[in-house]
Protein backbone atom coordinates (compact mmCIF):
# COMPACT_ATOMS: atom_id res chain seq x y z
CA UNK A 1 0.00 0.00 0.00
CA UNK A 2 2.84 2.37 0.92
CA UNK A 3 4.65 1.66 -2.37
CA UNK A 4 1.44 2.27 -4.32
CA UNK A 5 0.87 5.62 -2.52
CA UNK A 6 4.45 6.78 -3.17
CA UNK A 7 4.18 5.78 -6.82
CA UNK A 8 0.94 7.74 -7.20
CA UNK A 9 2.40 10.78 -5.44
CA UNK A 10 5.55 10.78 -7.58
CA UNK A 11 3.44 10.34 -10.73
CA UNK A 12 1.23 13.26 -9.68
CA UNK A 13 4.28 15.47 -9.06
CA UNK A 14 5.67 14.61 -12.50
CA UNK A 15 2.33 15.34 -14.17
CA UNK A 16 1.89 18.65 -12.30
CA UNK A 17 5.42 19.81 -13.04
CA UNK A 18 4.77 19.18 -16.73
CA UNK A 19 1.65 21.36 -16.60
CA UNK A 20 3.22 24.60 -15.42
CA UNK A 21 3.05 26.24 -18.82
CA UNK A 22 6.73 25.92 -19.66
CA UNK A 23 6.18 23.19 -22.26
CA UNK A 24 9.21 21.39 -20.92
CA UNK A 25 7.71 18.04 -21.89
CA UNK A 26 7.97 18.84 -25.61
CA UNK A 27 11.66 18.90 -26.63
CA UNK A 28 10.84 20.75 -29.87
CA UNK A 29 9.78 23.82 -27.85
CA UNK A 30 12.86 23.92 -25.62
CA UNK A 31 15.19 26.83 -26.44
CA UNK A 32 18.82 25.77 -26.26
CA UNK A 33 20.30 27.15 -23.05
CA UNK A 34 23.27 28.83 -24.75
CA UNK A 35 21.03 30.82 -27.12
CA UNK A 36 19.19 32.37 -24.14
CA UNK A 37 22.49 33.61 -22.69
CA UNK A 38 23.56 35.11 -26.02
CA UNK A 39 20.59 37.48 -26.20
CA UNK A 40 21.17 41.21 -25.79
CA UNK A 41 19.15 43.37 -23.49
CA UNK A 42 18.13 43.59 -19.84
CA UNK A 43 18.06 40.31 -18.01
CA UNK A 44 20.52 38.52 -20.28
CA UNK A 45 24.06 37.63 -19.29
CA UNK A 46 25.35 39.99 -21.99
CA UNK A 47 23.85 43.40 -21.36
CA UNK A 48 24.87 45.92 -23.99
CA UNK A 49 24.05 48.81 -21.65
CA UNK A 50 27.39 48.64 -19.82
CA UNK A 51 29.33 48.52 -23.08
CA UNK A 52 27.34 51.45 -24.50
CA UNK A 53 27.87 53.54 -21.35
CA UNK A 54 31.58 52.71 -21.39
CA UNK A 55 31.86 53.91 -24.98
CA UNK A 56 29.97 57.10 -24.08
CA UNK A 57 32.33 57.75 -21.14
CA UNK A 58 35.35 57.31 -23.41
CA UNK A 59 33.85 59.63 -26.03
CA UNK A 60 33.01 62.28 -23.39
CA UNK A 61 36.66 62.45 -22.28
CA UNK A 62 37.78 62.56 -25.89
CA UNK A 63 35.39 65.48 -26.54
CA UNK A 64 36.53 67.20 -23.35
CA UNK A 65 40.19 67.22 -24.30
CA UNK A 66 39.40 68.31 -27.85
CA UNK A 67 37.56 71.25 -26.23
CA UNK A 68 40.53 71.86 -23.89
CA UNK A 69 42.86 72.02 -26.89
CA UNK A 70 40.49 74.34 -28.74
CA UNK A 71 39.97 76.60 -25.70
CA UNK A 72 43.69 77.06 -25.05
CA UNK A 73 44.59 77.55 -28.72
CA UNK A 74 42.93 80.94 -29.10
CA UNK A 75 43.51 84.43 -27.77
CA UNK A 76 40.35 84.22 -25.68
CA UNK A 77 41.63 81.17 -23.73
CA UNK A 78 40.72 82.50 -20.25
CA UNK A 79 37.08 82.97 -21.16
CA UNK A 80 36.82 79.70 -23.11
CA UNK A 81 38.63 77.58 -20.50
CA UNK A 82 36.32 78.94 -17.81
CA UNK A 83 33.33 77.48 -19.64
CA UNK A 84 34.72 73.94 -19.65
CA UNK A 85 33.58 73.31 -16.07
CA UNK A 86 30.02 74.37 -16.82
CA UNK A 87 29.80 72.24 -19.95
CA UNK A 88 31.67 69.09 -18.93
CA UNK A 89 31.60 68.84 -15.12
CA UNK A 90 29.16 67.51 -12.55
CA UNK A 91 26.98 69.64 -10.30
CA UNK A 92 29.03 68.59 -7.28
CA UNK A 93 32.33 69.52 -8.95
CA UNK A 94 30.95 72.94 -9.93
CA UNK A 95 29.48 73.57 -6.46
CA UNK A 96 32.81 72.65 -4.83
CA UNK A 97 34.72 74.82 -7.30
CA UNK A 98 32.39 77.75 -6.63
CA UNK A 99 32.88 77.36 -2.85
CA UNK A 100 36.68 77.37 -3.33
CA UNK A 101 36.52 80.53 -5.46
CA UNK A 102 34.31 82.20 -2.87
CA UNK A 103 36.74 81.32 -0.09
CA UNK A 104 39.68 82.54 -2.19
CA UNK A 105 37.91 85.85 -2.90
CA UNK A 106 37.81 86.63 0.83
CA UNK A 107 41.62 86.65 0.89
CA UNK A 108 42.63 88.36 -2.37
CA UNK A 109 46.25 88.83 -1.23
CA UNK A 110 46.79 85.07 -0.88
CA UNK A 111 47.52 82.78 -3.80
CA UNK A 112 44.41 80.75 -3.09
CA UNK A 113 43.78 77.10 -3.71
CA UNK A 114 44.77 76.90 -7.36
CA UNK A 115 48.36 77.70 -8.22
CA UNK A 116 47.97 75.75 -11.46
CA UNK A 117 45.38 75.13 -14.16
CA UNK A 118 43.86 71.66 -13.78
CA UNK A 119 42.82 71.46 -17.43
CA UNK A 120 46.44 71.72 -18.57
CA UNK A 121 47.98 70.34 -15.34
CA UNK A 122 50.38 73.24 -15.07
CA UNK A 123 50.85 76.97 -14.62
CA UNK A 124 51.63 77.50 -18.29
CA UNK A 125 50.58 75.73 -21.45
CA UNK A 126 51.96 74.95 -24.88
CA UNK A 127 49.01 75.87 -27.11
CA UNK A 128 50.43 74.17 -30.20
CA UNK A 129 51.23 70.84 -28.60
CA UNK A 130 48.56 70.59 -25.90
CA UNK A 131 46.62 67.35 -26.44
CA UNK A 132 45.54 64.09 -24.86
CA UNK A 133 46.57 60.64 -26.03
CA UNK A 134 46.44 57.04 -24.84
CA UNK A 135 42.87 57.51 -23.62
CA UNK A 136 41.61 54.34 -21.92
CA UNK A 137 38.45 53.44 -20.05
CA UNK A 138 39.85 51.61 -17.01
CA UNK A 139 36.76 51.25 -14.79
CA UNK A 140 32.99 51.43 -15.10
CA UNK A 141 30.36 50.77 -12.43
CA UNK A 142 26.78 50.60 -13.68
CA UNK A 143 25.46 48.64 -10.71
CA UNK A 144 25.15 51.62 -8.36
CA UNK A 145 23.46 54.97 -8.84
CA UNK A 146 24.85 57.21 -10.05
CA UNK A 147 26.95 55.22 -12.52
CA UNK A 148 30.67 55.94 -12.34
CA UNK A 149 33.59 55.53 -14.72
CA UNK A 150 37.30 56.23 -14.69
CA UNK A 151 39.27 57.14 -17.79
CA UNK A 152 43.05 57.37 -17.88
CA UNK A 153 44.98 59.43 -20.41
CA UNK A 154 48.31 61.07 -21.08
CA UNK A 155 48.17 64.85 -21.29
CA UNK A 156 50.90 66.44 -23.40
CA UNK A 157 51.75 69.94 -22.16
CA UNK A 158 55.51 70.61 -22.29
CA UNK A 159 55.89 67.14 -20.76
CA UNK A 160 53.59 64.15 -20.34
CA UNK A 161 51.32 63.85 -17.31
CA UNK A 162 49.04 60.94 -16.50
CA UNK A 163 45.52 62.16 -15.79
CA UNK A 164 42.69 60.16 -14.29
CA UNK A 165 39.28 61.53 -15.10
CA UNK A 166 36.53 60.36 -12.75
CA UNK A 167 33.09 60.55 -14.33
CA UNK A 168 29.60 60.35 -12.93
CA UNK A 169 26.44 59.71 -14.97
CA UNK A 170 24.23 62.73 -14.37
CA UNK A 171 21.09 63.89 -16.15
CA UNK A 172 21.53 61.31 -18.90
CA UNK A 173 25.19 61.95 -19.72
CA UNK A 174 28.69 61.53 -18.33
CA UNK A 175 30.11 64.46 -16.40
CA UNK A 176 33.59 64.97 -14.98
CA UNK A 177 33.38 64.66 -11.20
CA UNK A 178 37.10 64.79 -10.43
CA UNK A 179 40.54 65.02 -12.00
CA UNK A 180 43.47 63.31 -10.27
CA UNK A 181 41.83 63.71 -6.85
CA UNK A 182 41.58 67.52 -7.04
CA UNK A 183 37.97 67.53 -5.78
CA UNK A 184 38.99 65.80 -2.56
CA UNK A 185 41.79 68.35 -2.11
CA UNK A 186 39.29 71.18 -2.67
CA UNK A 187 36.97 69.69 -0.02
CA UNK A 188 39.85 69.50 2.48
CA UNK A 189 40.78 73.10 1.70
CA UNK A 190 37.19 74.22 2.37
CA UNK A 191 37.28 72.60 5.84
CA UNK A 192 40.41 74.52 6.89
Amino acid sequence: MMKKTLFLLSSAVMVLSGCNGNKVSNPANVIPEDSVFMLDGPGSIYDGTKEKLGEEAYQKVEQLYEAVHEAYSGDDWMNKSGKLDEKFCSKEWNATLEAVREKDSKNPDDIGFFDFDYWVMGQDFDAENLHASEIQLIRIDTEDEPHEATVKLTLHNFSDTEVRVYLVYEDGEWKVDDLNGIKEDMQKYLKQ
